[in-house]
């Protein structure tokens, strides 16, 4: 049975002492040997700072250095062992496997020579026995349908190990059934997770990544064999906390490839060290994706406001962004133009300290209040201003992480946390650093599911679009709308004067009149196929209603979906689907749109 470890249960075993591990004569020989320069460089900088020689000094400590770099090595050396310690015992579980289920399965192991830190190697153990349990149950056929499919017997199942840009891979693939990836839609849409046209639109490589999500199996019991009842969400979360990543690829009849990446090593880690406050902080390098500087006059525009959370907008995608004060509850600070530290009193990223946002209730205020201020002394004018985003990958999850300031890279030890931290989420253990301080280092997964984070990108489109219709947009500004699954629909921006998400519930029909109670009245709705002859709605939870002005009134128009805005001067075809409520058609949006005639739906 899997057991899944806490992040500090596993830093906590790397700095334990192993029971016994085998070591060369030869790397003993070694450190010996580099010991023995050790002393000697020693004694060289000794004497260099008494008789204060500046030039023998600086060689002394590039000694030093390099002596304590070869010991490193070394040393880390002796804490390598071979994969095949661990891989040699899935023959025999393989046997009794196909032996207890009445298939024919043949393992092949490749790679077992390959090195890795010990302590990873324990670590992966138990995630990969799943892994290859979990083909032999789920992956291979039975003999027959694999005669019937043209398929030898015994089926192959591939165990294989190898070193690539400094990184270890293991892959395990097999030449069973494969993932069907209707039956992956089947079961997304069953348990309410995805809709099916949201399903339509994801790519293979995206839909099958979701079955790492929490509770998904495509088996109806768990097994007793493979485990499946844990899922494989525990395995990728364990792996994702070691600095893994967990990767699969399948074809249906020609079968699965799952392959891990792994670092060599967890004792001495590359970390970027970062400042939040006074505070430093440490994040592995592993975690690392890019690093973003935002110039001061660019903050407002690039930081955008989804719900109440902040998202950047980086090379087209929407990330979630995190201040690491709040994540940690620290004070938060900033430069002024002296370079002292002020408390900082802003809510949100993108917000000027200044004017409370509860002070002022009007829009127009709040845009007037703070082009005024621009134009004195606001604080984002100085280039000390500027926001520093760590962009970090947890798994499955990009997302953006604030800090004050961005100081240096470094080899630190990771040190266990103390019995009273051990349940803090957010720190994956302590360290060392060189002016011998403590640091805390991050855990980029543990800080993901604290806040509960996942892809914005939809939410943050249907608010950007909302904010768009507030503020009123030129004639050829289309917004796209869909009612059924596969049917687009257009109308100009300059029409709408709200949009509205609520819950099918809240919808009433007295008299057969489609309404809804609306800031103290009652809103008339309407759809589009009681006028157009188009499909009818989706039956989706949370429906949009498009506010608009008709005759005196405001009445709202159902749609499912918010796709789009599209600044564009298209040619209307205003023959082929020209009918009451719908004007004619273009081609947007890789389809072809049909663009509404709201006063005609309702009239």
């Amino acid at each position: 049975m899997f057991n899944p470890k806490t992040s500090n249960e596993i830093t906590q075993t790397i700095n334990s002492q192993p029971e016994n591990l085998s070591v060369n004569v030869s790397v003993l020989d070694k450190l010996v040997s580099l010991a023995g320069e050790l002393v000697l460089t020693r004694n060289q900088l000794v004497q260099s700072i008494l008789s204060e020689d500046l030039d023998q000094i600086g060689k002394a400590s590039q000694r030093v250095d390099l002596v304590t770099s070869e010991i490193q090595t070394s040393i880390m050396s002796t804490r390598m062992q071979p994969v095949g310690t661990i891989l040699s015992r899935y023959k025999q579980i393989v046997h009794e496997m196909s032996t207890n289920q009445g298939k024919a399965v043949e393992l092949n192991i490749e790679g077992e020579e390959v090195e890795l830190d010990k302590t990873i190697i324990e670590l992966i153990s138990d995630p990969i026995t799943h892994l290859v349990k979990n083909a032999v149950d789920h992956g291979i056929e039975m003999p027959d349908a694999r005669l019937e499919a043209g398929k030898s017997n015994p089926a192959i199942v591939n165990l294989k190990t190898y070193h690539e840009a400094g990184q270890v891979f293991i892959e395990i693939s097999d030449d069973g059934a494969g993932i069907d990836l209707s039956q992956i839609s089947a079961k997304l849409i069953e348990r309410g997770t995805y809709t099916e046209n949201e399903i339509k639109e994801m790519p293979d490589s995206e839909l099958i990544k979701t079955i790492l999500e929490p509770g998904f199996s495509l088996s109806e019991e768990a097994s007793k064999d493979s485990g499946l009842g844990i899922g494989l969400d525990v395995v990728n979360t364990n792996l994702t906390k070691l600095g893994g990543t967990l990767d699969i690829k399948s074809t249906v009849g020609k079968g699965t490839t799952v392959r891990v990446k792994l670092p060599l090593t967890l004792a001495i880690i590359p970390s970027l060290i970062v400042l939040s406050g006074s505070e430093r902080f440490t994040i592995p390098q592993v975690s690392l994706v890019e690093l973003v500087r935002i110039p001061p006059e660019q903050v407002k525009s690039r930081i955008e406001k989804v719900d109440n959370a902040s998202v950047i907008r980086l090379r087209n995608e929407l990330l979630p962004l995190l201040r690491l004060s709040d994540v940690l509850e620290m004070p938060k600070f900033f430069k002024d133009s002296s370079g002292g530290l002020k408390h900082d009193q802003r809510e949100l990223i993108h917000d000027r300290r200044s004017k409370s946002v509860d002070d002022l209730q009007k829009e127009d205020e709040l845009d007037e209040f703070e082009t005024e201020n621009r134009s004195k002394n606001d604080r984002r004018s100085s280039t000390e201003s500027a926001v520093n985003i760590v962009v970090v990958n947890a798994g499955e999850v990009n997302y953006g992480i604030v800090v004050d300031a961005l100081l240096d890279s470094e080899e630190i030890v990771v040190k266990p946390l103390g019995y009273h931290l051990r349940d803090v989420s957010s720190y994956a253990g302590a360290t060392i650093l060189g002016d011998g301080k403590s640091a805390l280092i991050l855990d980029i997964v543990g800080i993901s599911n604290l806040m509960s984070l996942r892809s914005v990108k939809d939410t943050a489109r249907q608010r950007i679009i909302e904010k768009k219709i507030e503020k009123g947009r030129h004639d050829k500004s289309l917004l796209v709308v869909k009612n059924a699954a596969t049917e687009y629909f257009a109308l100009p921006l300059g029409l709408i004067s709200r949009l509205e998400k609520i819950n099918r519930n809240e919808i009433e029909a007295p008299g057969g009149q489609l309404s809804i109670k609306y800031r103290g009245a009652n809103l008339l709705l309407f759809k589009i196929e009681d006028t157009a002859r188009v499909a009818p709605i989706e039956d989706v939870e949370s429906p949009y209603v498009i506010v608009f002005q008709h005759e005196e009134r405001e009445v709202g128009v159902l749609v499912s979906g918010i796709l789009d805005t599209i600044d564009t001067s298209i040619e209307i075809d205003d023959k082929t689907f020209r009918q009451p409520g719908i004007l004619g058609s273009a081609h947007m949006m890789d389809q072809t749109t049909m663009l509404l005639d709201l006063h005609e739906l309702v009239g």
